[in-house]
């Protein structure tokens, strides 16, 4: 009898913390890195979709009658304001784009243009394509083909009518989007 009490004894010792460990594991286990990075990526691309329509009604260019088209930095703050609103881009990431909005400028100085769509201005910013409507209703097929994870960055290469590879960087424990590339387009 009392064999059968210590074995059921040292059964218990061994066993109960593992159950009581397996519990904790499944109830608080927190999302993967991988899981987070792509989360992130659907996240923006739903806030996007969501936000598109509002964001794109902003006049980046002006043309004034019988002048060439100039860039509205007032315009494109308010642009860039918009998007840091989804929380979900890094400030690098919008300064590159100050960066583009000035050359941009610097390039209707150099050679006037009055006509057509403004060079530099003839698709959407943010996914690089003319066909960013289609993209958006397509979301429902989003492909994600590779989460790459390496410390505090990361890759997302994914399908959505056109091939893309957002890079990200994980700072403050978020992740964030540092860059867009449409693959497709390059």
């Amino acid at each position: 009898m009392k064999t059968r009490i210590r074995f059921k004894w040292a059964v218990a010792v061994v066993l109960l913390p593992c159950i009581l460990l397996s519990a904790a594991i499944t109830a608080h286990t927190p999302p993967t890195e991988t899981t987070a990075v792509r989360q992130t990526v659907v996240d923006f691309l739903n806030w996007y979709k969501a936000n598109m329509l509002s964001i794109s009604k902003i006049n980046l260019v002006d043309q004034k009658p019988g002048k060439p088209y100039a860039v509205n930095f007032k315009s494109t703050e308010q642009y860039l304001s918009a998007l840091k609103h989804s929380q979900l881009l890094t400030d690098r990431y919008l300064g590159e784009w100050r960066t583009y909005f000035k050359q941009r400028q610097e390039g209707f100085r150099l050679s006037p243009q009055n006509e057509g769509p403004p060079t530099g201005f003839e698709y959407d910013l943010v996914m690089l394509s003319q066909d960013v409507e289609t993209q958006m209703d397509s979301l429902k097929t989003l492909k994600i083909h590779s989460v790459n994870v390496h410390g505090n960055l990361a890759t997302v290469k994914f399908l959505l009518l056109d091939e893309y590879e957002f890079r990200l960087v994980k700072r403050d424990n978020r992740w964030q989007i540092n860059e867009i590339l449409n693959l497709s387009a390059e």
